[in-house]
């Protein structure tokens, strides 16, 4: 099949231009194999979809792990962040009944079950655990454009994935790694949220996240590359 450059959405390897995941992204399998959440972080048009979800593709077929993309763009008029919890679970619903092949035919369905009466505040959580469980390996996770999210619904987001992350203590009872991924760093909203370094005392949904990076623009030699 003929390929072609594509600038607009996700490229996909057998139709489009483009660059292993592994060389756009060389830090993340270091963060991913030591079990860290992490933000990366860009300008759009710089590839942050495409090379994640190849990495997801990566990662599936060499089964070690297994790795769901999930984007959360859809959940950006919500301000409400008990539903905003409730939307964040369907999008991770929707994107489970994409990989069948991953987590079951009907766990789509099963996961619905699974958070059916369970608090908005604990949803996101139960939602994930309940799929590290199932798959029976380290499950990773790329959130895709978190910084969509209102800054209730965000606080509420980070606040459940901190809350598995400690509470969830057997092995793969909740995912090893997650990657938030967005046009700018998280952090940066908690100078919005609690202005002039001000604190709650209590602790902070941001601690979840060990590492921020960026993905820069493409190099020449990357362009090279796709060019050739």
């Amino acid at each position: 099949m003929a390929r072609w450059f594509n600038i607009g959405g996700p490229c996909i390897a057998a139709k489009h231009y483009m660059l292993p995941a592994a060389e756009r992204l060389p830090e993340v399998m270091s963060l991913i194999r030591k079990e860290q959440y992490f933000v990366v972080h860009a300008q759009r048009q710089c590839g942050k979809t495409t090379a994640f979800r190849a990495l997801m593709d990566e990662l599936n077929a060499k089964g070690e792990y297994v790795a769901l993309y999930c984007s959360v763009e859809a959940v950006e008029p919500c301000t409400d962040a008990e539903k905003g919890a409730t939307e964040i679970v369907g999008q991770i619903r929707m994107n489970v009944g994409f990989k069948p092949q991953l987590f079951g035919a009907t766990a789509k369905t099963e996961l619905l079950s699974a958070v059916q009466g369970v608090e908005p505040t604990a949803k996101i959580t139960e939602a994930l655990s309940w799929l590290s469980v199932r798959v029976k390996k380290p499950l990773v996770v790329f959130f895709d454009e978190v910084d969509c999210l209102s800054e209730g619904c965000l606080i509420s987001f980070l606040r459940q994935l901190r809350n598995g992350r400690i509470s969830c203590t057997q092995p793969n009872s909740f995912p090893v790694s997650i990657a938030l991924i967005g046009m700018r760093n998280i952090r940066d909203y908690k100078m919005r949220v609690r202005p002039d370094g001000e604190s709650k005392g209590e602790a902070s949904p941001f601690n979840v996240i060990t590492k921020a990076m960026t993905l820069s623009l493409f190099t020449e030699p990357e362009v090279r590359a796709l060019y050739a």
